[in-house]
């Protein structure tokens, strides 16, 4: 009997303790006008990252993130979760989803199909590197979900698949021309390739049909790879720096920018401390790397073996649910921080078999985001990426590319002329087509530096993609990175609120951030303006200012056709050696001809009004 009282004491105290410690978790203090902000849970002291989230049929919320000592070199590192039941006011303890004992399991992913599955894809990380990385997923149905029938705990999930990666050809060796054409085996462990001693005027290869690679490890070891996704990679990175060098679309940065994205996609660029110790700039040849990855010339277990190609894929974002050619699609995207670059699986089935897309590739092309357009195109946005996780950033702009066939091929990438970004994205559509993205970047224009996360927006489009409306979801107002807002994604639940979750991290620790914007409040925040004038002259997106002079502007907040004079507004320059502005709008250019980014914020509202000042010497 004393035992059963002390068993009955211990669960109050655990529960009393629960509820307290949910509890402590308010919502934010400065609440936007219109927009509920919380954490999900408590700091914790443990890296908490890379959340995904859904609402189920009963109208719950489910998160899952991974939580652990680190990432891929991490084998503490699990799946958490956490449910709300009334929109994301208040939340359950985080709990244990799946945990692969001894490996890391990162990056999850949910998502409801139109049979109602819930689906969790995932991946684990096998030696300690993302080169190792292996796609996975699980699936509960129906009726072993729900709030309620699992007492708002972790769904009955089936036992763990593995997405098999067979990119590219199979692993048949050297091609031997035969009857006007070149013929390979059906089994190997080298990469599909032609010796170029075997090429000569009658045993002829067409040189968009193969890749000359060179050995790692035997500069006299030379390939004419012709396996179809290595070629592919080269065709379309071909393709992607011609459209760069032609069209320039990062020139908006400064004039020859593209030009330099183009050439350190093919040269790299190493500049070593001023100390002799580490690099201020660390940008890999991706181009030739990854191919020579992709390849095997790298391999130095067994140099030509593809296994690279078959490993190190990762999750991020959503899989797309449509219907093709008389069955419903479910369109995973993936990406490889080992290839830096992306490729799309597909299930007609429900996940019995799966296909592989050709590759997409661009400034580092990963982490993809779909969203379908009125024709049936899909389009998949893209983050500028990394190679092998080491390197810094090519680009802040969000790059994409469309399919038109289902997922299975897509065009050359190109780059988004507004939207950018550092870290994980996502896109979503309103119930009346609008697209919504969730991103970094907003304030930010430096191109090579990395970790700017201190600030996250949603951004509306009303014309699919052409043009965006922003409003500033989180910003760190001491610019210290104390406070940031990584890997945001967004869902639009079944009553139009717009539903967001991020990892929030800070020096006291790191939680998961929500945030929800009531449908009938969305129009109001997106429809409000601001608008500077100087002297009643109205202000643009630019101003031209001499060192040394001053202007004082006036900005004008309209929210819901009405003047706003309680928006609380805060002003900020990107650049105070250039030009700064204090909290009445007043501009003053320093003695340094340049540019700075003058913004001013609505903390009430999430409204921003930006201008580029050019000083220039005096006369």
């Amino acid at each position: 009997m004393k035992i059963n009282r002390r068993i009955s004491l211990l669960l109050f105290l655990m529960m009393t303790f629960s509820l307290f410690q949910t509890a402590i978790v308010s919502a934010d203090p400065a609440a936007m006008e219109g927009i509920f902000k919380r954490d999900i849970f408590p700091y914790h002291n443990e890296h908490n990252h890379g959340p995904s989230m859904v609402e189920l049929k009963d109208g719950s919320l489910f998160a899952v993130w991974f939580r652990g000592e680190g990432e891929r070199d991490a084998d503490t590192t699990r799946l958490m979760g956490a449910r709300s039941k009334d929109g994301g006011k208040t939340w359950t303890d985080p709990f244990l989803v799946y945990d692969t004992y001894d490996f890391p399991d990162i990056n999850p992913v949910l998502f409801v199909d139109s049979q109602d599955r819930l689906w969790l894809f995932y991946y684990i990380v096998l030696n300690g590197q993302w080169v190792s990385s292996q796609p996975r997923y699980m699936y509960a149905d129906l009726g072993s979900y729900e709030y309620d029938n699992t007492n708002g705990s972790n769904p009955k999930w089936h036992y763990p698949e593995v997405v098999y990666m067979n990119v590219g050809d199979t692993m048949s060796g050297a091609g031997s021309y035969a009857n006007g054409q070149w013929n390979y085996r059906i089994k190997g462990s080298e990469i599909r390739h032609v010796l170029p001693s075997k090429v000569t005027a009658a045993s002829p290869l067409d040189p968009s049909k193969y890749v000359e690679v060179t050995s790692r490890y035997k500069p006299s070891d030379k390939r004419y790879v012709t396996d179809s996704f290595v070629v592919e990679m080269k065709n379309e990175y071909e393709k992607y720096t011609n459209y760069l060098i032609t069209e320039k679309p990062y020139d908006d940065v400064y004039a020859g920018r593209s030009q330099e994205i183009a050439d350190l996609l093919k040269n790299g660029k190493y500049v070593m401390n001023a100390n002799g110790i580490g690099y201020s700039t660390y940008e890999p040849p991706i181009i030739k790397n990854s191919i020579e990855r992709a390849s095997g010339a790298d391999n130095d277990w067994k140099t030509w073996n593809p296994a690279y190609n078959r490993m190190g894929w990762q999750t991020k974002n959503k899989p797309l649910e449509f219907e093709y050619n008389g069955k419903k699609r479910l369109l995973l995207p993936l990406y490889s921080d080992s290839l830096a670059n992306s490729v799309f699986v597909y299930t007609d089935d429900r996940g019995a078999t799966w296909q592989i897309s050709e590759p997409v590739v661009g400034s580092g092309t990963i982490q993809g985001s779909m969203i379908q357009l009125k024709d049936g195109t899909i389009r998949a946005y893209f983050r500028s990426g990394k190679l092998d996780g080491r390197n810094g950033r090519l680009a802040w702009h969000v790059s994409y590319s469309e399919s038109k066939d289902g997922g299975a091929t897509w065009s050359t990438a190109k780059v988004d002329p507004y939207l950018k970004n550092d870290g994980g994205f996502e896109f979503a559509k309103l119930p009346n087509g609008d697209w919504l993205a969730l991103h970094n970047q907003e304030l930010k224009r430096d191109t090579l530096k990395s970790g700017h996360r201190n600030s996250v927006s949603l951004s509306l489009s009303k014309d699919q993609g052409q043009t965006w409306k922003s409003i500033l979801i989180h910003e760190d107002p001491v610019k210290n990175d104390d406070q940031t807002y990584q890997y945001p994604s967004v869902i639009v639940g079944s009553n139009g609120d717009l539903l967001m979750i991020y990892s929030h991290h800070a020096k006291a620790g790191k939680t998961m951030g929500f945030a929800k914007i009531a449908s009938e409040e969305m129009e109001k925040l997106f429809a409000a303006t601001m608008t500077a004038s100087d002297s009643g002259t109205p202000v643009g997106p630019s101003l031209s200012m001499t060192a040394g002079s001053s202007k004082q502007l006036t900005t004008t907040l309209t929210v819901d056709n009405t003047i706003q004079t309680d928006g609380d507004l805060v002003w900020s320059s990107d650049a105070d050696d250039i030009a700064t502005v204090d909290q009445t709008g007043k501009i003053t250019a320093t003695l340094k001809a340049g540019t700075a980014l003058i913004y001013v914020k609505s903390v009430k509202y999430g409204t921003l009004l930006k201008c580029l000042v050019t000083v220039t010497a005096a006369p």
